[in-house]
C-alpha cells in the first residue's frame, strides 16, 4: 500500500533538473555533487505511538533512533553522511528538558558518525513527531542503487536479524507488566542485546568502509529498515532479478531464537519480516566471495537467478515463495494479508 502510494504521488510530478542523476525510487536521492563525488540526500520520519513509546524509549534514544535511520538510507547508497537538518512537531505537554534530552541523542549521533546538526524546523503537533533529512556523498565509482544484481551474483546481508523485533516484544511485554503493576521493576537482563537493538539501533557505515576496504563494490544493495522480505522485493524488483534464499543461512542473536521460543513464535517470522535492523542487504559478483568469506560481519545467505521470484529454501529442501511482508507506514503493520502483525516495527 506505502508503495503503490508513492508511485501515485510521483505520478505527479516532473521529478527531473540539471545535475539531478537519480530522483524517487531508491535509499536516497542523488545528484552532482562535484567531478569526483555525487550528492545524496533522504529524509526519515519517527511518529510517537507509530515509530516509538515514550513508556519505554527514553528522550535520548527517541533522538539517537531518528538519527540513525535517516543515516542508514545513505549507508545504503554506499556513501558517507555529512549534515543532519531536524524537524520537530512536538505537543503542548512535552516539556523542554524532554527535547533537551532528545538533542542529546543527536549530539551522540554527531561524535560517533561525524556528521553535524545544522538546522531545522520546529511546529506545534498533537503527537510528538521528528523529521531527520541527511545529506550526503559518495565517490562516483563507489556509488549502488538497489539496481545493478545480475544472475549468480551471491546474496549477502551484514550483522544479524530479527533482533530489532524480539527486543520490541520483550519491551511490549513489560509494558504491560508495568501498567498492571507500576511498582513492578522492568526485567529485561537476559535480553539486553535484543532490547538494545530496538531502543538504539546503528547505520552500518562501518561496514560501508570495510567493504570498501575490501576492495568490494555491491551490484545493488538496500538496508533493512522495513525487514529482510521487503529488502528482498525491493533488490529483486529494482534489479529485474530473483532471489534463491538459504533459511539456514538467515544470522540471528541467541537471544532472538529465545524471544521466539519465549512466545512460540517461529524464528523465520522474526528474520524475514521484523523490521529497524538498518542491516545491509547486498549483492556481489562470484568472484568477490574469496574477499569476504572470513568476514564475521558479512553472511552470503542467498544467491540471485533469472527467474524474478524470491524463494527461501528451508533445510530439508522445501522451497516456497517469500511474500512481501513487512512494516507498512500507512497502515502501521505488515503490508499484505489480512493476518498481518500490527505489533512489527517499522
Amino acid at each position: 500500500m506505502e508503495l503503490d502510494f508513492l508511485t501515485r504521488l510521483a505520478s505527479k510530478l516532473l521529478g527531473t533538473r540539471p545535475g539531478l542523476v537519480h530522483g524517487i525510487g531508491d535509499d536516497a536521492a542523488v545528484w552532482e555533487w562535484n567531478n569526483s563525488h555525487y550528492g545524496l540526500i533522504s529524509v526519515d520520519t519517527l511518529h510517537e505511538y507509530w515509530d516509538f513509546d515514550r513508556v519505554y524509549h527514553a528522550p535520548r534514544y527517541v533522538g539517537y533512533k531518528a538519527a540513525t535511520a535517516a543515516i542508514s538510507d545513505i549507508c545504503a547508497m554506499n556513501g558517507e553522511p555529512l549534515f543532519l537538518v531536524v524537524s520537530l512537531g512536538i505537543p503542548r505537554h512535552i516539556i523542554p528538558s524532554y527535547m533537551e534530552d532528545v538533542y542529546a541523542g543527536f549530539r551522540a549521533v554527531e561524535e560517533k558518525y561525524n556528521v553535524a546538526v545544522v538546522g531545522g524546523d520546529i511546529s506545534g503537533s498533537r503527537d510528538l513527531w521528528l523529521s531527520v533529512t541527511v545529506v550526503g556523498r559518495v565517490e562516483k565509482e563507489r556509488i549502488t542503487y538497489r539496481k545493478g544484481a545480475s544472475p549468480t551474483h551471491l546474496l549477502c546481508v551484514t550483522g544479524d536479524l530479527g533482533g530489532a523485533y524480539a527486543g520490541l516484544k520483550i519491551l511490549q511485554r513489560e509494558k504491560a507488566v508495568f501498567l498492571a503493576n507500576p511498582s513492578v521493576q522492568p526485567d529485561v537482563a537476559d535480553f539486553t542485546y535484543v532490547v538494545s537493538r530496538q531502543l538504539k539501533p546503528e547505520a552500518r557505515c562501518d561496514m560501508v568502509r570495510r567493504l570498501r576496504d575490501l576492495g568490494i563494490k555491491p551490484s545493488s544493495m538496500t538496508d533493512l529498515s522495513d525487514g529482510l522480505a521487503v529488502g528482498l522485493h525491493a533488490l529483486s524488483k529494482a534489479s529485474g532479478v530473483g532471489f534463491h534464499v538459504y533459511l539456514a543461512r538467515l544470522p540471528f542473536h541467541d537471544q532472538t531464537q529465545r524471544v521466539s521460543e519465549l512466545l512460540d513464535s517461529p524464528l523465520s517470522t522474526f528474520l524475514l519480516y521484523g523490521g529497524e535492523e538498518y542491516e545491509l542487504l547486498f549483492t556481489v559478483p562470484v568472484e568477490d566471495y574469496e574477499k569476504l568469506k572470513q568476514e564475521p560481519q558479512i553472511h552470503v545467505i542467498g544467491f540471485a537467478t533469472e527467474l524474478e521470484e524470491v524463494l527461501l529454501e528451508d533445510p530439508l529442501g522445501q522451497v516456497q515463495p517469500v511474500p512481501l511482508l513487512g512494516w507498512d507506514s500507512l497502515t502501521g503493520y505488515k503490508n499484505e494479508g489480512s493476518s498481518a502483525d500490527p505489533s512489527v516495527a517499522s
